[in-house]
């Protein structure tokens, strides 16, 4: 019995010493810690800073404005003169508008003028033309006496009765009633082309233009109305261009006066770089963020373990004080002497770290859970290959112990 118990003691000694040893030498980090990428929110612009978040480690979101900058000195003077250009502008386009008013009103009285006077001279014609015909008329009554006159005496001078001079002046005054017909008719056709061109607007005299002055003056608006039209239209375009430059003058004050900061992704306040309400120049950096959406967890190893590893093998993370392990996959073999690569993570390497083998890993587990999407500095383990109890804890988390 005494030797049952001692080979027992020896079996379970072993067995311990194997479990330690595999655990804790075989493919074991000495250190791993949750880190994350840092970012920094520097000035777009110079002025007064206003943090709406003071407190370090307090989380924030894209949707909150984290650092509201204003610059009350900034030179307006480009916007001041612009302004004032359209005000020009505007002030001369409502003068050539109530130029153009006032000629359009002008043109209209003249209109009406040249209205009434166009229908009282085609109404003198017509009354020309009535005479001229009643004058007609009365030289062809006159024609057919002649011509009758006429007939008589060459009936009366064949037969002996008449004289000769009779003859003659019945012959003379037929071919004066003949002329006179003629004239007649003509001064007719003369007073139907005048009434025609009066009709249209033009008026033939001998005494005076071809328009009146009515007609004349009404041209004289109507070059000026357009002349004026023109003017408007060159004002009314630089109008249009100096609102188009007030508008984008304005979008770069508003720019250059004010801004409003905020992260890109969720994240917490690591360290402020400035204070609230103090002047900083553009560029000026102003506060430090811990970007959660990039969260690892980097170890270092012994060389003999670092020569074994291999980026995108797998890894297992456990948590110090926490049973549960997080499976993971190596995504960087930083080396030995890796300080050069902690310059944007929030937790930096102790002297330890840098004097053993720098690994970074990916556990995207961490980011699922509520309580570690963001747990920046937390430290734990890391398992890069089996031990004796890998295949012990991965059916105690299945059974959900």
């Amino acid at each position: 019995m005494k030797v049952f118990r001692i080979i027992v003691g020896a079996i379970l000694l072993l067995g311990g010493l194997y479990i330690i040893v595999g655990e804790y030498l075989l493919g074991t980090s000495a250190d791993a810690t949750i880190n994350a990428r840092t970012a920094v929110l520097r000035a777009p612009i110079q002025g007064v800073a206003e943090f709406s978040v003071r407190t370090i480690g307090a989380r924030v979101s894209p949707e909150e404005a984290l650092v509201r900058i204003t610059d009350e000195r900034f030179d307006t003077a480009r916007l001041i003169d612009l302004e004032r250009t359209r005000s020009t502008l505007e002030a001369d386009l409502a003068r050539l508008k109530a130029q153009s008013a006032a000629i359009d009103e002008a043109r209209k009285v003249l209109q009406a003028q040249a209205k009434s006077y166009q229908e009282g001279r085609v109404r003198q014609i017509w009354s020309r033309i009535a005479e001229a015909q009643a004058a007609l008329n009365a030289a062809e009554a006159k024609f057919r006496e002649a011509e009758s006159a006429l007939e008589r005496t060459k009936e009366l001078s064949s037969r002996g009765v008449q004289t000769a001079i009779t003859l003659d002046k019945a012959k003379a005054q037929y071919d004066v009633a003949k002329q006179d017909i003629a004239s007649a008719r003509e001064r007719v056709s003369y007073l139907s082309a005048e009434l025609s061109s009066a009709q249209n607007g033009v008026f033939i005299g001998d005494s005076y233009n071809d328009a009146p002055f009515s007609i004349q003056r009404i041209r004289e608006f109507d070059l000026r109305l357009a002349e004026l039209k023109a003017e408007s239209d060159n004002v009314s375009r630089r109008l249009s261009v100096t609102s188009e430059q007030i508008a984008a003058e304005r979008v770069r004050v508003n720019r250059l006066t004010s801004a409003e900061l905020s992260v890109q992704n969720p994240g917490i306040v690591w360290n402020f770089l400035a204070s609230s309400g103090e002047y900083v120049n553009q560029g000026q950096d102003l506060v430090r963020f811990v970007d959660c959406s990039a969260v690892m967890v980097t170890t270092s190893v012994s060389e003999r373990v670092y020569s074994g590893l291999r980026v995108g093998m797998p890894a297992q993370f456990r948590l110090n004080g926490d049973s549960r392990i997080f499976e993971g996959t190596i995504t960087r073999l930083g080396g030995s002497g890796a300080a050069g690569l902690y310059t944007t993570l929030a937790i930096g390497p102790s002297p330890e770290h840098l004097t053993r083998f720098d690994v970074a890993l990916s556990v995207p587990d961490l980011a699922n859970d509520p309580d570690l999407s963001c747990a920046v500095g937390r430290t734990g383990r890391v398992l890069f290959s089996g031990g004796p109890l890998t295949g012990l804890r991965r059916t105690l988390a299945d059974l959900g112990i």
